[in-house]
């Protein structure tokens, strides 16, 4: 194996792969990335076991030239040493060592057995089941993704419910205590609901281009999803996804129309002290709508704090109080793109839920669970 690189290109490349690989991994070849040097390509391919990434990069005879083709394994700290190196870059494979070249700087490495690293299962990528636009499959895994459980005692909860129908895609995520909800029209010629880890997809999205499609393509055990020349292939989680539909009420005593910004940025403003109280859980901050929108921090031991927001509109009850997590309610304001939202209130012990009040093509909701203060 030989070739001639141009560094920005190979960096470009190793960064991407090398998201899912760790010095920790329980296989030792997987603390690598594979190299397969073709002469149309060079595909590079990173994997903790549960994700994996391979990006490829075309031969043109100018920024990438082949001389022998071949493949091998070379420690992740290649990144650390390419990103100093100057702009044209020679691998050169003898056995078990690669030797790197650039200027007057020379490395050599040892590599492992190719053929030990773990075979990933082929998708069929000619039909893919669903393509998104970059910036539309990015801003939809950050409006649902950040409401996923942070912990494994429901395994299923760590990931986003992704529902495709032949008609629209939808998708769900949920903690058992928040919820957020999104549905958006689009053609597909198969029907399936898998649940995708959340960490896989807000990975996707470190690495993505946004000003490409994704493709994305799933079985019952694997989604893969495309973007230019970088795939991305992850396990699906098992298990029933819960049935959210019968969670989001469909009447409420209160609509509270009030701007985003100066809504977010006066729940900001008591946060901290909330936290105080809250012994940093989240901080539970009060609502109390009468003529305005006030907000007020428990009393803790450095005081507590109240902050006053004009609303918009108003209908129904002209009166109520609710007591929730800021934490929860500052995440579910900054996934909104819309100026200004509605906040449906349906009682003090029951959840509220936020929706834009602009129409869009994108159907989305947020709902939160009230916290009880005594």
């Amino acid at each position: 194996m030989k070739f001639e690189i141009n560094r920005d290109l190979i960096v470009e490349g190793l960064n991407k792969v090398c998201k899912v690989v760790s010095a920790k991994a329980s296989l030792p070849i997987l603390q690598g990335v594979l190299f397969e040097v073709d002469v149309d390509e060079i595909r590079l391919t990173g994997s903790d076991a549960d994700e994996t990434i391979v990006h490829s990069i075309p031969v043109d005879g100018q920024s990438v030239s082949v001389i022998d083709t071949g493949k091998t394994v070379i420690p992740r700290q290649l990144l650390d040493i390419l990103k100093r190196s100057r702009k044209q870059i020679t691998f050169s494979l003898e056995g078990f060592q690669t030797t790197i070249t650039s200027g007057k700087s020379e490395f050599e490495l040892n590599c492992l057995d190719p053929e030990e690293y773990p075979k990933f299962p082929e998708m069929d990528e000619k039909q893919p089941h669903l393509v998104l636009s970059g910036e539309r499959f990015s801003s939809f895994v950050k409006k649902t993704a950040f409401a996923t459980s942070k912990v494994e005692t429901r395994p299923v909860l760590t990931g986003v419910s992704i529902n495709i129908k032949s008609d629209c895609i939808e998708l769900v995520s949920t903690d058992s205590h928040r919820l957020g909800k999104l549905s958006y029209q689009k053609e597909s010629k198969k029907e399936f609901n898998i649940v995708v880890p959340a960490k896989a997809l807000e990975n996707c999205i470190k690495i993505f281009d946004s000003k490409l499609d994704v493709e994305l393509i799933a079985d019952e055990q694997m989604i893969l999803l495309k973007n230019g020349q970088t795939k991305f292939l992850s396990r699906l989680l098992d298990g029933n996804y819960p049935d959210t539909s019968r969670l989001i009420p469909q009447g409420y005593k209160a609509d509270m129309r009030i701007a985003r910004k100066e809504f977010l940025d006066s729940i900001e403003h008591v946060k901290e002290i909330a936290n105080v109280a809250d012994n940093g859980k989240g901080g539970v901050v009060k609502l109390h709508v009468n003529g305005v929108a006030a907000l007020s921090s428990h009393q803790a031991q450095t005081g507590k704090g109240r902050v006053e927001t004009i609303y918009n509109q108003l209908e129904g009850e002209d009166e109520f109080t609710i007591n929730f997590s800021a934490k929860f309610l500052i995440e579910a304001l900054r996934a909104f793109d819309c100026d200004e939202v509605s906040f449906l209130f349906q009682g003090d012990m029951k959840p509220f839920l936020l929706k834009p009040t602009e129409k869009s093509d994108v159907d989305e909701v947020q709902l939160i669970l009230p916290v009880r203060t005594y």
